[in-house]
C-alpha cells in the first residue's frame, strides 16, 4: 500500500473529511446518510440507514438509494486503487441490480473486488489505454440476509 492510499483510507475514515468530500461531489449520499463502514485494498463496505430520507411509500429503502450505496462501495475501492496513480479517468458504463428481499432495515453493501480492480489498472501502462472491470456488490440486512446484488461495470482510461 502506497502513502497516497494510506492517506485516502485515513481521510475517508474520518467523518468530517468524508462528509466534506460527499457534500462537494455526491451530495445525495450525504443526504441519504450512507456511510463508509470499512475500506482496504481488497474490499469496501458501506451502510445505508432505514429512515425517512431513504424510505419509499412502500416502507422499504428506495432502489436508487440502494444503487447509490452499491456504487459508493465499488467506486471507493476503485478510487483507492487510483490513489497515487495520476492520469486516470473512471466512469460507470453498466449497472445491473437484483432485489431478493424487502430492504426495511439498515443495509450493508460489500464489494470485495479489490484484486480485480488492481489487476485491471496494472494492465493500462500507456496513455490512451482503456479497460473495463465488472464489480459485484452484495447488500445484507442486519440479520445477514442477502437483500440485493449489484453488478457495476467501471471503465478506466489512462490519460
Amino acid at each position: 500500500m502506497n502513502k497516497n492510499q494510506q492517506y485516502f483510507i485515513r481521510a475517508m475514515s474520518q467523518f468530517s473529511s468524508y462528509s466534506w468530500y460527499m457534500l462537494r461531489n455526491l451530495p445525495s449520499i450525504l443526504f441519504w446518510g450512507v456511510r463508509l463502514k470499512n475500506i482496504n485494498l481488497n474490499s469496501c463496505s458501506t451502510t445505508i440507514p432505514f429512515n425517512w430520507r431513504t424510505k419509499n411509500p412502500f416502507k422499504s429503502i428506495y432502489f436508487a438509494t440502494l444503487c447509490g450505496g452499491a456504487e459508493l462501495a465499488s467506486g471507493m475501492l476503485c478510487m483507492l486503487h487510483l490513489s497515487g496513480n495520476e492520469g486516470f479517468s473512471m466512469l460507470v458504463v453498466d449497472i445491473n441490480g437484483q432485489f431478493f428481499k424487502k430492504a426495511n432495515d439498515q443495509i450493508t453493501m460489500i464489494c470485495e473486488d479489490g484484486e480485480r480492480i488492481k489487476e485491471t489498472l496494472a494492465g493500462l501502462p500507456n496513455a490512451g489505454d482503456t479497460a473495463v472491470v465488472k464489480t459485484t456488490i452484495t447488500g445484507y440486512n442486519t440479520t445477514n440476509e442477502m437483500v440485493a446484488k449489484f453488478d457495476i461495470t467501471w471503465s478506466f482510461k489512462r490519460k
